[in-house]
């Protein structure tokens, strides 16, 4: 995926706001809805879809398709289909379709009861697999000899037969497609129950074979042009780098009165005070410290606008300046 420059767009947004005096409610909310959607567990899981399926060979990883949390998703959307196409056949005998409409959402029961054999092979397999992980090198030569080739014609089999399924799922999609959206075959007078059941089947395997094309337009057009708008890159952010508001929240901050006065920091007055004489503009976005204007210190004693810096260590928790991180 492209990379985008995430520090320049953070601080030209920046630098136009302070000097527009407009409110900043507008950007700082959809950049905090920005955040919230690259630090996400669904974000996070169809960018390691995308790079699973379009990334080096050498640079795999592991299969995000084999994830406990995935394979539930699947076995839910199994049982669904299995329940309502076998409900729909059982209540609507007597219908008469002019094409075989029963006769394909028979076919299309019948492999999604394959597809569930399938899955539990798949997750039996998947355990086995962690199990000969957890055992010590001694049990694993132990038992290499025995399992190893079971093992893999297992694996074997269950990659033939789940090829197998999808080339008959894709004929299966061709053919309901002709039989249910031919205007010369017409079954919706006939046959009312089949007909919608079978378009709400076609509509959910439209969207699952245009999934890829889906997560390319969502990773490729939208973030990045929502990163570039917004001055802030969701593929960084979404490697949870940012400081969390806690962190954030426990930094000390002020309002600035001045250069020559004295700051409500107690005993620190002094050194603040020098401290604003060192940096007499905030580095981030280039504006000069007025009157009033909240300030916060880093733990590298160096500082920033509070708005400012608090965007910055939500991307990311370390000093603009000096690149000293917060504790954690």
């Amino acid at each position: 995926m492209a990379s985008f420059p995430s520090n320049f767009a953070l601080e030209h947004s920046m630098a136009s706001a302070q000097n527009s005096h407009s409110p900043a409610s507008s950007p700082s909310f959809m950049t905090r809805v920005a955040m919230r959607i690259s630090r996400s567990r669904w974000f996070t899981f169809l960018r390691r879809v995308f790079h699973y399926q379009n990334g080096p060979r050498s640079d795999l990883g592991s299969n995000p398709f084999n994830s406990s949390t995935w394979m539930m998703l699947e076995l839910i959307a199994l049982l669904v289909q299995i329940t309502s196409t076998t409900f729909t056949l059982a209540i609507s005998k007597s219908e008469k379709p002019i094409w075989p409409m029963r006769v394909w959402i028979a076919g299309y029961d019948i492999g999604c009861v394959l597809n569930l054999l399938l899955l539990c092979g798949r997750y039996h397999q998947l355990h086995v697999t962690q199990g000969n992980n957890a055992l010590t090198l001694s049990e694993l030569e132990q038992q290499r000899n025995n399992e190893e080739s079971s093992v893999y014609r297992s694996s074997h089999l269950i990659d033939k037969c789940r090829s197998s399924l999808e080339l008959f799922f894709a004929i299966w999609f061709v053919m309901g497609n002709v039989w249910a959206f031919d205007s010369r075959f017409g079954s919706f007078p006939q046959a009312p129950k089949l007909q919608v059941l079978c378009i709400i089947l076609l509509s959910w395997n439209a969207i699952c074979y245009s999934f890829p094309f889906l997560l390319f337009l969502l990773l490729c057009c939208c973030v990045p042009l929502m990163s570039t708008l917004l001055g802030y890159n969701m593929s960084m952010g979404s490697s949870a780098r940012g400081a969390s508001e806690d962190q954030i929240s426990q930094l000390p901050s002020w309002r600035y009165k001045g250069v020559h006065t004295n700051l409500d920091l107690g005993n620190d007055s002094q050194s603040s005070e020098r401290l604003i004489n060192e940096d007499p503009e905030c580095c981030i976005c280039l504006a000069k410290y007025k009157d009033k204007e909240e300030v916060r210190q880093l733990p590298c004693s160096h500082l920033f606008h509070l708005k400012c810096v608090d965007q910055w260590l939500r991307i990311i928790s370390c000093c603009p300046l000096c690149k000293q991180g917060l504790q954690r």
